[in-house]
């Protein structure tokens, strides 16, 4: 089996960066979505509901962005994922 002692940081793993990047995207679009809303096509329900998916964006990349943190970084007398906080 593997040893979780030797894995890469819980911060640049494939699926944190996949979320990451996919948040971001729903950000950009969710703002577009707002923009068109607001400005191009006046309807103020298209510009609420990109509103709404780029503030849920933000707030998926600050949760994950805190999960990966927290699991990434070795603490003093903290070696391992697996160890108890203390």
């Amino acid at each position: 089996m593997s040893d979780p002692g030797h894995s890469p940081p819980a911060s640049r793993e494939f699926v944190f960066r996949s979320i990451q990047l996919l948040m971001l995207l729903d950000i950009a679009i969710g703002g577009a979505l707002a923009f068109l809303g607001l400005f191009v096509l006046d309807f103020p329900g298209l510009a609420i509901a990109g509103a709404f998916l780029a503030c849920m964006g933000v707030g998926l990349v600050v949760l994950f962005g805190t999960l990966a943190r927290r699991a990434g970084g070795t603490k003093a007398g903290r070696h391992s994922p697996h160890d108890l906080r203390r």
